[in-house]
């Protein structure tokens, strides 16, 4: 005996027995390890390696305790119903299968995709130096927390009482199909522009950075593998229209199969860029995402060496930190006098230094800015410690 809707009736033993529920899960889960690997090694390279660990890995590490429950719920499904026929589903197994579905749309295909969106937006914001791209990136944001509440809100109205969706005994009041695809597909769609903005927008800043043509190459492949994203949530959205004709959904539940994997590669695709400090080494790349690093840093023991040393005085030169206050402008090829010591009085020695290469221009993104360097000062006389040279290691370009 089977159950298919309200029907009872007898079927073939052979097409109970035909099953796609391992091939399906086997996928499933094979994804999601890569997907949780990736995460679970962005988690440590932020915390430990690097230590930045930041708002959009909090974020990242919810999405993936979505996805978890996601996988907890199509363990449930392939066992009591994705894979097989529709017709042979035992009552049990259909109102289970129902129930699971519920809690995966839930928190599947409304928070998962939600918070991996914003962890995205959130880290495409460290690398934000404009306006323009910052206002984009935010306004997607608030689009992303829109939508998501709306799946989220459209889920929990389908059926009035919920329960009614898994109970056909409590007599539930629910939305015709034809809306529920709707709504579906309202979803796929955002989730569509929203992984093409993300994989598009960093393309060109990443160009413009001084980086080699190799590592750029790298970062912009990397960051391009949300357009396999892209792909997975248009075979979905092709699935979701079919919906509402499809009488035997459960056979090839292909709709919430491609919507996993598009969760899956969409995580893969957003950790694979944070893991550079480990995997840096070996593809001799650099170890950060930040364009004014290893693009639009200087050497400062090179200007140092270039600044001649007043004979009345050690040899070497001693560092002024700007957060002091006292920071002397040294122009490029100019003379500037500066105080001995930040400590001297206004009336006290001053030394004349010649700046070379201390103030200078940098292109950032093929826009002029301003090189501020710490004030490099001599040493004073009466300092038993002022030995040698003491060499700042990276000046920082700021526009």
């Amino acid at each position: 005996m089977s159950f298919a809707g309200n029907k009872t009736f007898v079927i073939d033993p052979e097409r109970a027995a035909e099953s796609n529920a391992v091939v399906f899960l086997t996928v499933i889960c094979v994804f999601w390890s890569l997907a949780f690997v990736t995460a679970s090694v962005r988690v440590y390279t932020r915390a430990v390696v690097v230590r930045s660990f930041g708002r959009d890995d909090v974020f990242m590490v919810f999405s993936v305790l979505c996805g978890i429950g996601g996988l907890v719920s199509w363990i449930i499904e392939c066992k009591h119903g994705y894979g097989r026929h529709m017709d042979t589903l035992s009552p049990s197994d259909f109102l289970t299968l129902l129930e699971a579905q519920f809690f995966q749309s839930v928190i599947e295909a409304s928070f998962a995709f939600g918070f991996l969106k914003i962890s995205i937006a959130l880290s495409l914001l460290r690398l934000s130096r404009g306006n323009w791209y910052t206002r984009i990136l935010w306004t997607l944001i608030a689009f992303i927390c829109f939508y998501t509440l709306f799946s989220f809100i459209t889920f929990l109205t389908y059926c009035q009482p919920i329960a009614g969706l898994w109970n056909p005994a409590l007599r539930p009041k629910c939305y015709s199909r034809f809306i529920y695809r709707n709504f579906g597909l309202f979803n796929a769609a955002c989730n569509i522009v929203t992984d093409i903005s993300f994989a598009t927008l960093p393309i060109p800043l990443i160009w413009s950075l001084q980086l080699q043509r190799r590592q750029r190459l790298y970062l912009i492949a990397i960051l391009s593998g949300g357009y396999c994203a892209v792909g997975c949530g248009i075979a979905r959205a092709m699935f979701i229209i079919a919906y509402v004709h499809e009488k035997d959904g459960t056979f090839f539940p292909w709709a919430p199969f491609f919507g996993a994997l598009q969760l899956d590669i969409g995580i893969i695709a957003a950790c694979a860029p944070t893991l550079r400090p480990l995997l840096g080494r070996a593809l001799r790349l650099p170890n950060s995402l930040d364009p004014h690093r290893g693009a639009n840093y200087y050497r400062a023991g090179k200007a140092l060496d270039r600044l001649p040393v007043s004979g009345n005085l050690p040899h070497g030169y001693q560092r002024q930190n700007t957060a002091s206050g006292q920071f002397v402008e040294l122009a490029k090829g100019g003379k500037q006098w500066a105080p001995a010591h930040p400590d001297d009085s206004p009336g006290g020695s001053a030394t004349a230094i010649h700046a070379e290469h201390v103030r200078m221009k940098a292109e950032v993104g093929g826009e002029k800015s301003n090189c501020e360097v710490d004030a490099i000062l001599p040493p004073r006389v009466e300092d038993p410690g002022s030995k040698g040279v003491v060499k700042t290691t990276e000046v920082k370009v700021e526009k």
